[in-house]
């Protein structure tokens, strides 16, 4: 069976077995049954990509019926959320949000069977340019092409790192909870990555009112690690300075190089995303259930959020 999959060299390979039940021998024969799956779903019109497919059953470690639940619930929500998964073409606009750093991914994993790490710094929005949905649109843009082109960050995962350093209310507001609370479900049930550790630093006493604002928006269990730092250096209890880009003290190159290694990458998939505007699903050709989202499970994401101590 001819295949594009990527080989694994020995080490990220035995992590993916561990990690995510994968067995090297049986990916392609599981991956072209979750196509044939795609191309049989009536109400289901999406890409057949291996990398993406293999994505997503690494997610679900191999389960075939939660990653075609998951894949289904990916692109049955870009109804309900156009203004983040819908029209998303490489332009101007795309390129602008890319270039203030909010979202910045260092090039290289955190080690070579590490996850990769996202640094948000949301000080760079500027509430009379921007718009929260744009900031979104990016960094899930940017998720989708780690899934198809990085093993580490679907074998091992996201660590995101948030920088409230300087955050201001009015940015904040920007975020209204119903975005929140999609860009959630986004991330907790429809996208082909685990986030595994989340850590705030630079977290001042005036920061916890936006921080908490922010957070109660989301639900009371939550599926990775929290952890809220003080300052910046703190983190590197738990990271290796490796994994954080210089201007944080850490190797992983200048946040410059990463710009400039991002908006090669938009270029390199500009015409996979413009394709993506006809991806999507058909809720009346559906057989069986209906989506969680026509059934309006979305509703019920809220949830009290417990206050975090400060470490």
């Amino acid at each position: 069976m001819a295949t594009h999959l990527r080989p694994l060299d020995p080490q990220l390979a035995a992590l993916a077995k561990s990690e995510c039940n994968e067995e090297q021998a049986q990916r392609a024969e599981i991956v072209a049954t979750i196509q044939t799956w795609i191309t049989k779903s009536p109400h289901l019109k999406a890409p057949t990509d291996e990398r993406l497919i293999l994505a997503f059953l690494r997610r679900c470690r191999f389960s075939q019926e939660e990653t075609k639940r998951r894949f289904d619930n990916y692109y049955s929500l870009r109804s309900v959320f156009p203004e983040v998964l819908g029209s998303r073409q490489v332009d101007e606009a795309l390129l602008t949000q890319l270039q203030r750093g909010i979202h910045v991914i260092p090039t290289r994993p955190v080690s070579p069977e590490g996850p990769r790490v996202i640094i948000s710094q949301f000080r760079n929005i500027d509430p009379k340019k921007s718009n929260p949905r744009e900031a979104f649109k990016l960094v899930f843009i940017m998720l989708e092409l780690l899934a198809l082109e990085c093993d580490n960050a679907s074998i091992s995962g996201l660590v995101w790192v948030v920088d409230a350093r300087d955050v201001t209310m009015e940015q904040m507001l920007q975020y209204d909870p119903f975005l929140l609370k999609k860009a959630f479900a986004l991330v907790d049930q429809c996208i082909p990555l685990r986030f595994v550790e989340i850590h705030m630093i630079n977290m001042r006493k005036e920061g916890q009112t936006i921080f908490n604002f922010v957070t109660k928006f989301l639900p009371s269990k939550l599926p990775f690690k929290f952890v809220v730092h003080k300052k910046s250096e703190d983190l590197y209890q738990h990271l290796p300075r490796d994994a954080m880009t210089i201007e944080y003290g850490g190797t992983n190159g200048y946040q410059a190089e990463s710009v400039d290694y991002w908006r090669q990458k938009l270029q390199d998939y500009k015409d996979y995303l413009a394709k993506d505007a006809q991806y999507g699903t058909n809720e009346k050709l559906r057989v069986g259930l209906s989506s969680a989202w026509a059934n309006g499970e979305l509703d019920g994401m809220s949830g009290s959020f417990r206050k975090l101590e400060l470490d």
